[in-house]
């Protein structure tokens, strides 16, 4: 009696098993690579909807106070600018608490309490939070608000024994130096958002 298969033939079964296997291995993997990637989208548009909600609160904060927002000592300088170029800081000291103050902050308080208790809700708001506010023109005020990527953004290869931080990302995929300022560019590691807020008139 012949046997029901030849010598030939015996474990293709377990050839075709252990192909079954490994292309379901990689589906698990890419699986798992949209799954991280997904994570680090939705954590990056949560910073960045924080950065605009918390760019909104500025913005209302210059639209109340705009004797604080035209001047500075009568140059002409918005107070709620942190310098003429782009100057990133994460928390500043209270020189006064407008919201305790007795008597009442005057408006060159008001708008330095304002910049300063916005900007220590940018560090903790977001992870690693700076921002940087300073005036365009006489109407205008530029505001960067930066954080720490969830990825790497270093544009050089390094394979010793440094943090994984310190791998690279494709150069092609880099932000180059932006009027965001330094902070801004892709190598830092930091991700920004740029906005502009309207400086009201003087009432």
């Amino acid at each position: 009696m012949k046997p029901l298969h030849s010598p030939k033939q015996r474990g293709i079964t377990l050839i075709e098993a252990l192909v079954a296997m490994a292309i379901l291995a990689l589906g698990v993997l890419g699986l798992a690579a949209v799954q991280a990637r997904m994570l680090v989208e939705t954590r990056t548009t949560n910073a960045r909807a924080a950065a605009i909600r918390l760019i909104g609160e500025l913005s209302e904060r210059v639209q109340i106070n705009p004797m604080g927002a035209n001047t500075l000592g009568g140059t002409g300088v918005s107070l709620y600018s942190d310098a003429t170029a782009a100057t990133f800081t994460g928390t500043l000291p209270l020189t006064r608490d407008c919201q305790t103050a007795s008597p009442a902050c005057t408006a060159t308080e008001q708008a330095t309490y304002d910049r300063e208790i916005w900007h220590q809700r940018i560090a903790t708001a977001l992870p690693g939070g700076q921002a940087s506010v300073w005036q365009i023109s006489p109407r205008q005020l530029q505001v960067v608000i930066a954080w720490q990527a969830n990825e790497n953004t270093q544009a050089t290869l390094n394979n010793s024994a440094a943090p994984a931080a310190t791998q690279q990302v494709a150069a092609t995929m880099q932000i180059t130096g932006t009027a965001a300022g330094a902070q801004c560019d892709g190598t830092n590691g930091f991700i920004c958002h740029i906005d502009f807020i309207d400086i009201p008139p003087n009432q």
